[in-house]
């Protein structure tokens, strides 16, 4: 173990290592705004991933539940989803919407990002 500690601990290793942190401190100094940005960026985007998994798992419980809810009382497809199945071009239309929205404010997001980037360099 010693020894690859001290085989690792070369000059070149060393500058190297050193160059890579004064670089970091350097972007960090020069431009913090950018870092936050990135920091809120990766949270926010966890966050919503979270959201929309969770929303998609809420979604398959529901299913779930509802099947053995109709073998159990012994109704039809058509009796438990009526309204479902009436409603489903409007869902599509609305999802399809909401996709195009947040596609949109995405894209707008980025063109920000780029320009705040762009205006620290």
């Amino acid at each position: 173990m010693l020894r690859k500690i001290k085989k690792w601990f070369t000059i070149d290793n060393c500058v190297d290592f050193a160059v890579d942190i004064l670089l970091i401190i350097w972007e960090v100094i020069s431009s913090p705004v950018l870092i936050v940005m990135r920091l809120a960026r990766h949270f926010v985007g966890e966050w919503v991933t979270g959201k929309i998994k969770a929303f998609i798992r809420w979604i398959a419980h529901w299913f779930e539940r509802k099947r053995a809810y109709r073998l159990e009382h012994g109704h039809g497809i058509f009796r438990t989803y009526w309204w479902l199945i009436l409603s489903s071009p409007l869902i599509l239309f609305f999802g399809a919407l909401a996709i195009a929205i947040l596609t949109g404010l995405t894209e707008g997001l980025d063109l920000v990002y780029k320009d705040i980037s762009a205006s620290f360099e």
